[in-house]
Protein backbone atom coordinates (compact mmCIF):
# COMPACT_ATOMS: atom_id res chain seq x y z
CA UNK A 1 0.00 0.00 0.00
CA UNK A 2 1.34 3.46 -0.83
CA UNK A 3 2.03 5.57 2.25
CA UNK A 4 -0.24 8.39 3.32
CA UNK A 5 0.77 12.05 3.46
CA UNK A 6 3.41 11.31 6.11
CA UNK A 7 6.26 11.29 3.61
CA UNK A 8 7.83 13.89 1.39
CA UNK A 9 10.77 13.17 -0.89
CA UNK A 10 12.76 16.03 -2.40
CA UNK A 11 15.03 14.56 -5.05
CA UNK A 12 17.60 16.75 -6.81
CA UNK A 13 18.57 14.87 -9.98
CA UNK A 14 21.51 16.71 -11.50
CA UNK A 15 24.33 16.09 -13.94
CA UNK A 16 27.92 15.56 -12.85
CA UNK A 17 29.49 18.85 -11.86
CA UNK A 18 26.18 20.63 -11.37
CA UNK A 19 26.85 21.32 -7.69
CA UNK A 20 24.93 18.55 -5.89
CA UNK A 21 27.11 18.65 -2.79
CA UNK A 22 26.93 22.44 -2.60
CA UNK A 23 23.13 22.28 -2.73
CA UNK A 24 23.03 19.61 -0.02
CA UNK A 25 25.48 21.43 2.26
CA UNK A 26 23.58 24.70 1.92
CA UNK A 27 20.31 22.98 2.79
CA UNK A 28 21.90 21.35 5.84
CA UNK A 29 23.51 24.61 6.98
CA UNK A 30 20.22 26.50 6.69
CA UNK A 31 18.44 23.80 8.67
CA UNK A 32 21.04 23.90 11.44
CA UNK A 33 20.74 27.67 11.68
CA UNK A 34 17.02 27.36 12.40
CA UNK A 35 16.56 24.35 14.71
CA UNK A 36 12.97 23.43 15.55
CA UNK A 37 11.21 20.34 16.83
CA UNK A 38 12.25 18.73 13.54
CA UNK A 39 15.26 16.44 13.77
CA UNK A 40 17.95 16.29 11.09
CA UNK A 41 20.27 13.44 10.10
CA UNK A 42 22.57 13.70 7.10
CA UNK A 43 25.31 11.89 5.21
CA UNK A 44 27.70 12.73 2.37
CA UNK A 45 28.36 9.70 0.17
CA UNK A 46 31.70 9.26 -1.57
CA UNK A 47 32.62 6.32 -3.79
CA UNK A 48 36.33 6.90 -3.09
CA UNK A 49 35.92 5.99 0.61
CA UNK A 50 34.50 2.59 1.54
CA UNK A 51 32.87 3.76 4.78
CA UNK A 52 31.09 6.52 2.86
CA UNK A 53 29.53 4.29 0.21
CA UNK A 54 28.33 1.28 2.21
CA UNK A 55 24.65 1.14 3.24
CA UNK A 56 25.48 -0.12 6.74
CA UNK A 57 27.85 2.80 7.41
CA UNK A 58 25.33 5.31 6.10
CA UNK A 59 22.48 4.02 8.26
CA UNK A 60 24.70 3.78 11.35
CA UNK A 61 25.74 7.42 10.94
CA UNK A 62 22.09 8.47 10.66
CA UNK A 63 21.37 6.50 13.83
CA UNK A 64 24.17 8.23 15.72
CA UNK A 65 22.78 11.64 14.84
CA UNK A 66 19.17 10.79 15.66
CA UNK A 67 20.14 9.08 18.90
CA UNK A 68 21.89 12.13 20.31
CA UNK A 69 20.15 14.10 23.02
CA UNK A 70 20.84 17.58 24.37
CA UNK A 71 22.89 15.87 27.05
CA UNK A 72 25.90 14.41 25.22
CA UNK A 73 26.36 11.57 27.70
CA UNK A 74 22.84 10.19 27.20
CA UNK A 75 21.29 8.11 24.44
CA UNK A 76 17.67 7.57 23.54
CA UNK A 77 15.89 4.48 24.85
CA UNK A 78 15.70 2.50 21.54
CA UNK A 79 19.50 2.61 21.28
CA UNK A 80 19.97 1.54 24.90
CA UNK A 81 17.45 -1.28 24.47
CA UNK A 82 19.15 -2.76 21.40
CA UNK A 83 22.57 -2.52 23.07
CA UNK A 84 21.33 -4.30 26.20
CA UNK A 85 19.69 -6.98 24.06
CA UNK A 86 22.89 -7.56 22.10
CA UNK A 87 24.89 -7.55 25.35
CA UNK A 88 22.75 -10.42 26.67
CA UNK A 89 23.46 -12.33 23.47
CA UNK A 90 27.19 -11.59 23.63
CA UNK A 91 27.00 -9.56 20.42
CA UNK A 92 27.80 -6.12 21.76
CA UNK A 93 31.07 -5.94 19.77
CA UNK A 94 29.48 -6.77 16.41
CA UNK A 95 28.07 -4.16 14.07
CA UNK A 96 24.35 -3.69 13.52
CA UNK A 97 22.95 -5.55 10.55
CA UNK A 98 21.12 -3.64 7.85
CA UNK A 99 17.76 -4.91 9.17
CA UNK A 100 18.62 -3.93 12.74
CA UNK A 101 19.67 -0.48 11.59
CA UNK A 102 16.51 0.22 9.63
CA UNK A 103 14.28 -0.97 12.49
CA UNK A 104 16.20 1.21 14.92
CA UNK A 105 15.79 4.18 12.58
CA UNK A 106 12.03 3.60 12.57
CA UNK A 107 11.96 3.69 16.37
CA UNK A 108 14.07 6.85 16.49
CA UNK A 109 11.95 8.70 13.92
CA UNK A 110 8.88 7.78 15.95
CA UNK A 111 10.29 9.91 18.79
CA UNK A 112 10.38 13.16 16.84
CA UNK A 113 7.33 14.98 15.39
CA UNK A 114 9.24 15.40 12.15
CA UNK A 115 12.50 13.98 10.85
CA UNK A 116 14.51 15.07 7.83
CA UNK A 117 17.08 12.70 6.34
CA UNK A 118 19.49 14.36 3.93
CA UNK A 119 21.78 12.22 1.78
CA UNK A 120 24.13 13.76 -0.73
CA UNK A 121 25.27 11.91 -3.86
CA UNK A 122 23.20 8.72 -3.67
CA UNK A 123 24.77 7.74 -6.98
CA UNK A 124 28.16 7.48 -5.24
CA UNK A 125 26.95 4.28 -3.57
CA UNK A 126 27.89 1.29 -5.74
CA UNK A 127 25.15 0.44 -8.22
CA UNK A 128 24.97 -3.20 -7.19
CA UNK A 129 24.31 -2.49 -3.50
CA UNK A 130 22.64 0.90 -3.33
CA UNK A 131 19.25 -0.76 -3.77
CA UNK A 132 19.79 -2.04 -0.21
CA UNK A 133 20.13 1.52 1.05
CA UNK A 134 17.15 2.74 -0.95
CA UNK A 135 14.96 -0.12 0.30
CA UNK A 136 15.99 0.64 3.88
CA UNK A 137 15.06 4.29 3.47
CA UNK A 138 11.73 3.24 1.99
CA UNK A 139 11.17 0.94 4.96
CA UNK A 140 11.80 3.78 7.39
CA UNK A 141 9.44 6.26 5.77
CA UNK A 142 6.75 3.62 5.31
CA UNK A 143 6.86 2.35 8.90
CA UNK A 144 7.45 5.55 10.85
CA UNK A 145 4.42 6.87 12.71
CA UNK A 146 5.46 10.49 12.15
CA UNK A 147 6.42 12.65 9.20
CA UNK A 148 9.73 11.68 7.59
CA UNK A 149 11.17 13.89 4.86
CA UNK A 150 14.01 12.78 2.62
CA UNK A 151 16.18 15.27 0.77
CA UNK A 152 18.59 13.54 -1.59
CA UNK A 153 20.89 14.59 -4.40
CA UNK A 154 21.92 12.25 -7.18
CA UNK A 155 22.90 12.06 -10.81
CA UNK A 156 20.28 11.14 -13.39
CA UNK A 157 20.18 7.44 -12.47
CA UNK A 158 16.79 5.86 -13.16
CA UNK A 159 17.13 3.06 -10.58
CA UNK A 160 17.19 5.62 -7.78
CA UNK A 161 14.06 7.37 -9.04
CA UNK A 162 12.32 4.00 -9.41
CA UNK A 163 12.68 3.26 -5.70
CA UNK A 164 10.82 6.46 -4.80
CA UNK A 165 8.09 6.31 -7.43
CA UNK A 166 5.38 5.48 -4.92
CA UNK A 167 6.07 8.49 -2.67
CA UNK A 168 4.89 12.09 -2.98
CA UNK A 169 8.00 13.87 -4.21
CA UNK A 170 9.39 17.05 -5.63
CA UNK A 171 12.11 16.68 -8.26
CA UNK A 172 14.71 19.27 -9.15
CA UNK A 173 15.99 18.86 -12.69
CA UNK A 174 18.88 20.66 -14.46
CA UNK A 175 16.38 22.64 -16.55
CA UNK A 176 14.66 24.01 -13.45
CA UNK A 177 17.25 26.77 -13.06
CA UNK A 178 17.61 27.68 -16.74
CA UNK A 179 16.33 31.24 -16.27
CA UNK A 180 18.74 31.86 -13.38
CA UNK A 181 21.68 30.52 -15.38
CA UNK A 182 20.73 32.56 -18.44
CA UNK A 183 20.53 35.72 -16.37
CA UNK A 184 23.85 34.96 -14.68
CA UNK A 185 25.59 34.31 -18.01
CA UNK A 186 24.24 37.48 -19.61
CA UNK A 187 25.31 39.57 -16.61
CA UNK A 188 28.82 38.10 -16.55
CA UNK A 189 29.32 38.43 -20.30
CA UNK A 190 28.20 42.06 -20.21
CA UNK A 191 30.50 42.88 -17.27
CA UNK A 192 33.41 41.22 -19.10
CA UNK A 193 32.67 43.37 -22.16
CA UNK A 194 32.35 46.52 -20.05
CA UNK A 195 35.74 45.82 -18.42
CA UNK A 196 37.33 45.44 -21.86
CA UNK A 197 38.32 41.83 -21.16
CA UNK A 198 36.44 40.38 -24.14
CA UNK A 199 37.71 41.53 -27.55
CA UNK A 200 38.81 44.77 -25.89
CA UNK A 201 35.17 45.56 -25.22
CA UNK A 202 34.33 45.82 -28.90
CA UNK A 203 31.52 43.26 -29.09
CA UNK A 204 28.49 43.80 -31.27
CA UNK A 205 25.05 42.93 -29.92
CA UNK A 206 24.65 39.95 -32.31
CA UNK A 207 27.98 38.47 -31.21
CA UNK A 208 27.12 38.96 -27.54
CA UNK A 209 23.83 37.12 -28.04
CA UNK A 210 25.63 34.30 -29.85
CA UNK A 211 28.16 33.97 -27.00
CA UNK A 212 25.44 33.96 -24.36
CA UNK A 213 23.35 31.40 -26.25
CA UNK A 214 26.33 29.07 -26.66
CA UNK A 215 27.25 29.26 -22.97
CA UNK A 216 23.66 28.76 -21.82
CA UNK A 217 23.09 25.85 -24.20
CA UNK A 218 26.19 24.02 -23.02
CA UNK A 219 25.82 24.76 -19.30
CA UNK A 220 23.31 21.92 -18.74
CA UNK A 221 22.38 23.18 -15.29
CA UNK A 222 25.95 23.91 -14.21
Amino acid sequence: MPPSGRVLVLLARLLAGAGKTYIASRAIDLFLLDPTSEKLAYFYCNRAEENRRMPESILNTLIQQLAQTESEDKLLKPVIDIFQDREKKGQEASRLTLNESQELLVQLTDIYPQTTICIDALDEVEHGIRVQLLKSLKHVVERSKNLVKIFATTRMDTDILRQFEMFPRIELQPDDNVSDINQFVETKVQSTIDDGLLLDGDVHRELKLEICNALCTRSKGM
